[in-house]
């Protein structure tokens, strides 16, 4: 039997957070204190930590961020549901 090969693709705290309109990572490093993202987590043998922005069997990464983060006006995920 042939082995599955997955392909994921994650990105530094840094560009995860200017990919989902972020001014500062602060939010994201927030909630991996709280260790809400550690399904979202990848690390690499160097230490770099990595975001899986679509892991496999779970909610998305922007879906888990709004489920965790507080509604406010000018929240930057309200302005994603308006496209």
């Amino acid at each position: 039997m042939k082995p599955k090969s997955f392909e994921i693709e994650a990105f530094t705290v840094s560009h995860a957070a200017k990919k989902f309109g972020y001014k500062s990572t602060k939010t994201i490093y927030r909630l991996l204190k709280r260790n809400l993202l550690e399904d979202y987590v990848y690390c690499e043998k160097s230490g770099r930590v990595y975001l899986i922005l679509e892991p496999p069997n779970l909610p998305t990464l922007e879906d888990k961020i709004k489920a965790n983060i507080q509604f406010r006006r000018n929240n930057i995920i309200k302005k994603w549901a308006n496209f």
